[in-house]
Parts: structure tokens; C-alpha cells; sequence
């Protein structure tokens, strides 16, 4: 990681400088692993004896102090997001090619993808050079609001693992104010063409919501040889909706249910509906339990739907789109690091701190992993929060061990299951 991080672009003087741009991105790192939630919260929570002799040991020089937020704001403004961007793309792409994810590929060939808008930074309603870009929004009482959503991609498994692969930023282009604002769908275009990009060869099935149910949607994902399962919700694809109640019970054959104790399935489709050019199938998932409750789930996709593979489609595919939401933004937004938390203001800045909280939370994932997964964390943590708060205590107090015990731990080989189920 520190070899990843010297490779950032580096303007400053170097005859000027105290601190490596390795030890100003480990900072900022640290601070996300820590779950300080708060760049001031550096000088307070990090900036200790042990603090400083750890950090130096991961940069392979001495550090005077560990940089102030300050600092490492000053220097993330001056860094070109493509690079930054670079590094989480980096940690997937060492799992991924060394086959670590290939035992949660659906139908044995194709890894998870999924795509959402999230809410990044929310700046008030007092424009200012920061706020150049910014989407804007109008309040009930006639204010312009200003803010910053982010389009995420994310790879999933149906262990709880949401890693990142790309991140659009959504905004408007410098000047006047635009007719129509910058979005979801055209940031995907932008951000489905890198992710193919950075991560060619590698099949993905692209799990999306109901928005992507249209025709660019599926130009999408056909442009960039994906495959695609989508939620279908009743008002989107009316042709293809009600083609799908009509010949349902006309295709008696294309049934399959799944009952355990804790849960029945049902599960109805329909292959080969036309839609323009296309052939499209649909799958629908009908659930009950002993105690009443029950539910559905409807997804199109391209993916040929049988009796061998409807059950692996909906539970191992559709429903895991939810885990870029739940294990992805929820553990960002509400898991310790505050991910609408204005860490900077100025865009550069701003965009830069986002991408080092997803090689954050890529880390802390692994760091849960190697505990044996969330639910042996929590039993013996308390929670994954304090697994966070014990790695800042022992990053900033305990000491590091004597080389030749620490060359012993090295040397012992360990393993990091990431099934952990």
C-alpha cells in the first residue's frame, strides 16, 4: 500500500516538505480507520508517540509529528482524483486476479456489479467557489441547496463484501447554470466504460434498479458485455409487464419451488419476451414463512432463466443489489465514517477524501475477514465499530514489537477466508 501511495502525483517542493505524500495519504487512511469522523480529530486522536512511530514505520521515513488535517487537505487538493481513484481500483483488481473472488461468481462465471447515486457532501445554501459544480435542489421554502452526490460501483458477494471499482462524481460543468443538471444515467454511461476499462476480461452481471429498466439501461450494459439483472417494478415496461401476466400461467412448466423450515420459495418466468430488438426475460420470486409473512421480487434480465438456475439468479444475484446499499453507503454514512461528513470543501479536496475513505473501508472488510466475518467480530468485539475504536488504540499506544518478533509474525503463514459463511 505505502509503494501505491508514493506513486501519487506530487507538486510540492520536496525541499519544502515535511511529510511524504505517502505519510499525508496514510493520514487521511488512518483517519477513516479509526472512525474519527472528523479531520480536526487527527491532531487529537492519532498525533501520539506510538502514532508517529507507526506511521513513520509504514512510510520508511521519520515523520516530526502525524500531519495535521490541515495539511493533508492542502495536499489532497492538489491531486488528480484519476489517481487517487487508481488505488481501490488496484486492491480489487490484486483479489480479482488472484482468483480470491471466483467462489462467489453467480452461475459459476460472472462477479457481482452493482450501481447506485448516493449523497456525498451537502454544502447549505450560500453559493461560493466551493459550490461550483454542485447539483442544486429547490427547498419547500424557495432556498437553492447545494450538493454533491457521487454515482458508486461496487463489487458484491453474498458474504457482505462491498468493494469499490470506480466512483462518478456527479456535477455540473463550470459556468452558467445549466438547462439540465448532470445525473444518474449519464454518470453510469461515464462510469460503466471505466470500470470495463480498468477491469478488462472479467465477466460481470450487473445488478440494478428499476430506473435502469428502459433502453439505455440495457445499452449499458450490452455496450460493455455485461450482463444484467434489473428490478422490475409494475410501472416500468408496461409491454413487457403485462406480457409477462399474460403468459405466466400459459407456461405451466416454468415453475420451480424451494421450502425449508424458515422459508418457502416460488418461483415463475418467462423467457424470450420481445422489447424492440431485444429478448428479455423475467423472473419473479414469491416468498412465505410459517409466520405469514411474505413478499415479491420481479427482475429482467438477459440471463436464460430454468429450473437449475432461477434459485441461484434470485438469491445469490437480484436480492444481493440491496448489499451496496446496507454494507456499502449504510456502513459509510452511519458505520464510524461519516461519509457526508464535510471533510473538505473544495471539490479536488473533497473527492480526493472520498476515494481514500473506499480504500478505508476495503481495508477495515479485510480487517473483519481475517477476524473470521462480521458475526465473530461482533461476539467478540462488541460490534464492528469497536474492532475500529481497538485498532486506534493499538495504533496509537501499543508498541511495536522488537524486529525479530515481528519477523516471526511475518514470516508464520496466515489465512484471510473471505467466505466466511
Amino acid at each position: 500500500m505505502t509503494e501505491w501511495l508514493r506513486a501519487l502525483p506530487d507538486r510540492r517542493d520536496p525541499e519544502t516538505c515535511d511529510y511524504s505524500n505517502a505519510a499525508l495519504a496514510w493520514t487521511a487512511i488512518l483517519m477513516y480507520q479509526g472512525r474519527l469522523a472528523a479531520r480536526r480529530q487527527i491532531k487529537y486522536r492519532l498525533d501520539t508517540a506510538g502514532g508517529r512511530a507507526r506511521l513513520a514505520a509504514l512510510c520508511g521515513n521519520q515523520v516530526p509529528a502525524v500531519p495535521h488535517g490541515d495539511t493533508v487537505d492542502d495536499y489532497l487538493a492538489s491531486v488528480d482524483p484519476a489517481a487517487v481513484q487508481a488505488l481501490p481500483q488496484t486492491m480489487v483488481r490484486a483479489l480479482l486476479q488472484a482468483r480470491r473472488l471466483e467462489a462467489f461468481r453467480l452461475l459459476d462465471r460472472y462477479y457481482l456489479l452493482t450501481v447506485d447515486l448516493t449523497g456525498h457532501l451537502y454544502l447549505g445554501d450560500t453559493p461560493s467557489a466551493f459550490t461550483v459544480g454542485c447539483l442544486t435542489q429547490t427547498a419547500e421554502d424557495g432556498r437553492t441547496l447545494y450538493y454533491r452526490p457521487v454515482c458508486e460501483a461496487k463489487l458484491v458477494t453474498r458474504t457482505g463484501l462491498a468493494l469499490s471499482l470506480a466512483s462518478e462524481f456527479v456535477e455540473n460543468p463550470a459556468g452558467p447554470p445549466p438547462t439540465v443538471q448532470d445525473s444518474e444515467l449519464p454518470a453510469a454511461a461515464r462510469l460503466f466504460g471505466r470500470v470495463k476499462q480498468v477491469f478488462p476480461g472479467f465477466s460481470f452481471c450487473a445488478l440494478l434498479d428499476a430506473r435502469y429498466a428502459n433502453q439505455t439501461g440495457f445499452a449499458l450494459c450490452e455496450g460493455n458485455d455485461w450482463r444484467f439483472l434489473i428490478t422490475l417494478q409494475e410501472g416500468s415496461l408496461p409491454s413487457v409487464w403485462e406480457e409477462f401476466q399474460a403468459l405466466r400461467d400459459l407456461t405451466p412448466d416454468n415453475r420451480f419451488r424451494l421450502a425449508s423450515p424458515e422459508v418457502a420459495y416460488d418461483y415463475t418466468w418467462v423467457n424470450d419476451i420481445a422489447y424492440g430488438k431485444r429478448l428479455l426475460n423475467v423472473l419473479e420470486c414469491r416468498w412465505t414463512r410459517p409466520d405469514g409473512t411474505s413478499g415479491r421480487f420481479v427482475w429482467v434480465t438477459d440471463l436464460a432463466i430454468t429450473p437449475t438456475t432461477c434459485h441461484p439468479l434470485a438469491q445469490e444475484g437480484g436480492r444481493q443489489r440491496w448489499r451496496t446499499e446496507n454494507e456499502g453507503f449504510h456502513a459509510q454514512k452511519h458505520g464510524g465514517f461519516a461519509m457526508e461528513h464535510a471533510y473538505a470543501k473544495r471539490p479536488t479536496a473533497a473527492k480526493n477524501f472520498y476515494l481514500l475513505l473506499q480504500v478505508a473501508h476495503i481495508l477495515s472488510q479485510m480487517l473483519e475477514v481475517y477476524y473470521r466475518g462480521k458475526a465473530a467480530v461482533k461476539h467478540t468485539f462488541g460490534s464492528l465499530l469497536n474492532l475500529a475504536r481497538d485498532f486506534l488504540e493499538a495504533f496509537r499506544r501499543d508498541p511495536i514489537p522488537e524486529p525479530e518478533t515481528l519477523r516471526q509474525f511475518l514470516e508464520e503463514p496466515i489465512q484471510v477466508r473471505l467466505n466466511s459463511s
